[in-house]
């Protein structure tokens, strides 16, 4: 199981990312070495990360560097209130 809130997971092939989901407007990725991070604002980009031909490529170009990011905590979500997402 894995161990963050999200409203959905995809688990995905990638030879770095083992799945990815949403909540309100994050992007949520969680990594194959265990480290999750949540990336404001781009929710929208869930479909197409995981329908890309290569979801490493298409995190590091469309994603990586245009959204905001934080790391998440490796036990909980330490999610903000409900009004803030």
């Amino acid at each position: 199981m894995i161990p963050y809130d999200a409203d959905n997971w995809q688990e995905v092939e990638s030879a770095n990312i083992a799945a990815v989901g949403t909540r309100g407007h994050y992007l949520i990725v969680l990594f194959n070495k265990g480290a999750a991070y949540r990336y404001a604002h781009a929710a929208d980009e869930f479909g197409a990360l995981i329908n890309a031909e290569s979801v490493g490529k298409y995190f590091a170009q469309a994603i990586k560097g245009p959204y905001e990011c934080e790391r998440l905590p490796s036990e909980e979500a330490g999610w903000p209130d409900d009004d803030d997402v």
